[in-house]
């Protein structure tokens, strides 16, 4: 196995135009014109009639019709509109920019620290995002739908927690000492430790499935090295953040004897992890 093959491998390069032109079935045209009208207009709103979560899906679906050929044969007109909300509108600036920051972050970690340093840096890269921010980078260039309309996961944490899965691997693989200096795994060698090793065994084995973007891929990973529990996380858009920062209470008086700090428990109602 070469440890590059985890799935960071799929953000070779940031969103580009969403010209495609993959010839798959798809609507008549007019039902097609009438969807791109409705989403383009939403994705261009500067009224505040749509949310920017309605705003960010609008894009990412424009991005899905495109990828499956349903763009084709739009008339010049509506081209133009497309390439507004891709690359003028607010939401596509700012998609362009997360991606490209985000590709360029994956990229000079690979080149300096190998597939291990790439997956930790793009998941501090994402974790220093605002709210907004990580949805919109997730929705737009790391949960990118196919040419059938399928994305690879379910929402941005089982994305993260992946991200967390295929770290443990490849940083297993490296420390058991059968990974070599140019990333790929000694066949060889790994063969001959898993005869006497179970949970290395275990851990080539997941190495080597191609679902490693899978949700069940990730709960072996985790179940093999002992992090099953789910990952507590708290939602908050940017403005819920602001309010409680507004309305926090007063700072409670001083008391001459200070109650102990209750140890972490992982998954604990009070724990929030991202």
């Amino acid at each position: 196995m070469d440890v590059t093959s985890s799935n960071i491998a799929a953000y070779a390069a940031a969103p580009t135009s969403v010209r495609a032109s993959a010839r798959l079935e798809a609507p008549d045209l007019t039902t097609r014109i009438a969807r791109f009208d409705d989403l383009s207009s939403t994705v261009l709103d500067t009224s505040g009639k749509a949310s920017e979560e309605q705003r960010v899906q609008a894009y990412q679906t424009l991005q899905a019709m495109s990828a499956g050929g349903q763009l084709i044969g739009i008339d010049d007109d509506r081209r133009k509109v497309l390439d507004n909300a891709t690359f003028d509108s607010d939401i596509g600036q700012r998609a362009q920019a997360l991606g490209r920051s985000f590709v360029q972050t994956l990229n000079a970690a690979t080149q300096t620290g190998g597939p291990q340093a790439a997956l930790q840096a793009v998941a501090g890269r994402f974790d220093s995002l605002s709210s907004s921010d990580q949805n919109l980078l997730f929705q737009t260039t790391i949960n990118v739908a196919d040419r059938l309309g399928a994305r690879p996961y379910a929402d941005a944490a089982a994305w993260r927690s992946n991200i967390d899965a295929q770290a443990k691997v490849v940083g297993f693989m490296k420390d058991a000492g059968v990974v070599g200096p140019n990333g790929v795994l000694d066949q060889k060698a790994a063969q001959a430790k898993a005869v006497d090793d179970p949970k290395f065994a275990a851990a080539l084995r997941l190495s080597l499935r191609r679902d490693n973007s899978s949700a069940d891929w990730t709960q072996s990973v985790m179940q093999l090295f002992g992090s099953a529990a789910p990952r507590d996380t708290v939602q908050l858009s940017d403005a819920a953040r602001n309010f409680l920062g507004a309305t926090a209470g007063p700072t409670p008086p001083a008391t001459s004897a200070v109650a102990p700090v209750a140890e972490y428990r992982q998954g604990s109602i009070a724990s929030v992890k991202v």
